[in-house]
């Protein structure tokens, strides 16, 4: 028995792990009902191809000795029944000469070792479309799905290509890698994984952390982590994790790069601290949030000057004596001094007391050295204050619509610019919207469809806009020379 595999069940998850790798869909001892038998299959892999539904049939052989011929013969047979589009085993003692024989000219491939296909087949691996999926309501646009039921979250534009940071069913991790030309899977990148203790009597389940905030530096993506005590370094080339850098507080938090790409920027949301870490050798600084601040979920740094902007939470203090304190609150840390150059108050006061709100999403406008903050919970939706937080300059105000039947408000969790237009994506109304950026109104809402929780995050390629949408389990691509 090869001892890196624990028992044969461990094999068979390996060899499902390795599929669901390349985007497809694996199920572990399946039963799968053919033309004339009900088949055990010890790994029954699934995915789209040319427009066509693939089928692959597997077994995983951890014997001490090498397979025979009768096994091939026998898995011939099944596959048959089944209708399968090809059949593997795996075997790491190896195969028969008899076997190999029976194999030829069969749709039947012999592999050695688990770990030289999942190379082999990474490497080579044909790109993976996503399935569009038509909306059940028909003024509402079809969405792009990813495999296995992934939810995407966070967007990420870089060289030509979309950065993806999914959530699973029931709870898994991955960044996938798409062309958003051709529609196209080039990559997953799997993220690690961790044992969630037994309770109440229940044997431990491994899951995998998901993915927080991306971002690109020195050819390397840069992923928070959640649930995890790590940021992590992945080399983009190869798609393999190259460095776990533990942070005080773990991967929770937002991240952000350097214009430069010297140097990556984690705001952590479990400690009060801003992370400098060195993209080349992960080494890192720690700088305080401002006195009282704690929490943070976005972070932005200035594409020219040594400035970062903060989001925070908590903690923070108004410049009006008659407000209570402990409110969100925007930060701007120069780098170059050393120090906070601005804070602006975010929480919104009726008199009473201050609104659970927060900043979530922070987007900068250069041309007029301006920045707009967008708040969760937040009857104010966008404020836009100037380049040093030292006001708020406009409000950009959104009201519910008919989509939006529990809440005040709309939660505008992501905008881009957009020539001299801001999209926003509003979660709670399910739509993105057209502002003009200057004026702040509303010149194009465009309906997403309904699902839990609504949409997520949008980014830009030229003139076609990608929007993430977890609970439709995949992207929605819209041609703004249509609706813009």
């Amino acid at each position: 028995m090869n001892p890196k595999y624990q028992s044969w069940q461990d094999y068979q998850e390996a060899a499902a792990a390795v599929f669901r790798d390349l985007g497809c869909t694996a199920d572990v001892n399946r039963t799968v009902s053919g033309a004339r038998d009900t088949h055990e299959v010890d790994v029954y892999v699934t995915f789209r191809q040319f427009g066509q539904d693939c089928r692959w049939i597997v077994e995983c052989k951890l014997w001490s000795r090498p397979v025979t011929k009768e096994t091939v013969h026998a898995l011939r047979s099944r596959a048959e029944d089944l209708g399968a589009d090809r059949s593997v085993i795996f075997s790491e003692s190896g195969f028969q000469a008899g076997a190999r024989a029976a194999a030829q000219n069969t749709n039947i491939l012999l592999q050695d070792s688990l770990e030289d296909f999942s190379k082999t087949a990474r490497f080579h691996m044909r790109r993976v479309p996503l399935v569009v999926e038509e909306a059940q309501e028909l003024d509402a646009p079809p969405v792009h799905k990813l495999p296995n039921r992934y939810r995407p979250h966070h967007l990420l534009k870089h060289d030509g290509r979309l950065f993806v940071a999914n959530w699973g069913v029931p709870q898994a991790g991955n960044i996938a890698i798409v062309d958003p030309a051709s529609r196209m899977i080039e990559g997953i990148i799997e993220l690690d994984r961790y044992e969630r203790p037994a309770r109440d009597g229940r044997p431990p389940r491994i899951l995998q952390h998901p993915p927080g905030n991306i971002a690109v530096a020195d050819g390397k993506l840069f992923v928070g982590q959640v649930f995890s005590e790590c940021v992590l370094a992945i080399d983009i080339d190869s798609q393999s994790i190259i460095k776990r850098i533990p942070i005080p507080g773990g991967g929770e938090g937002a991240v952000t790069v350097s214009p430069d790409s010297r140097h990556v920027y984690f705001a952590s949301n479990r400690v009060p601290n801003l992370f400098v870490i060195d993209s080349a050798t992960y080494d890192w600084q720690a700088i305080d949030y401002p006195p009282g601040g704690r929490g943070c979920l976005c972070i932005l740094a200035h594409p020219s000057e040594p400035l970062i902007y903060l989001g925070i939470q908590r903690g923070g203090r108004p410049g009006n004596p008659s407000q209570p304190a402990g409110g969100p609150f925007l930060a701007v840390y120069d780098l170059a001094a050393r120090s906070y150059a601005g804070e602006l108050y975010l929480a919104e006061f009726d008199g009473r007391r201050t609104e659970s709100v927060m900043p979530f999403c922070l987007t900068l406008d250069v041309e007029h050295r301006s920045l707009f903050v967008g708040m969760l919970q937040s009857m104010r939706g966008l404020c836009r204050t100037d380049e040093l937080a030292q006001c708020i300059l406009d409000v950009f105000s959104f009201e519910p619509n008919a989509r939006n039947k529990r809440h005040r408000w709309v939660d505008p969790l992501s905008q881009v610019l957009y020539r001299d237009r801001l999209l926003s994506v509003n979660r709670n109304n399910r739509e993105l919207v057209v502002l003009d950026k200057s004026a702040g109104c509303t010149e194009h809402a465009v309906y997403l469809g309904e699902a839990p929780n609504g949409p997520h995050s949008v980014t830009v390629f030229d003139d076609l806009a990608v929007v993430s949408y977890p609970e439709r389990e995949g992207l929605i691509f819209l041609d703004l020379t249509a609706v813009a």
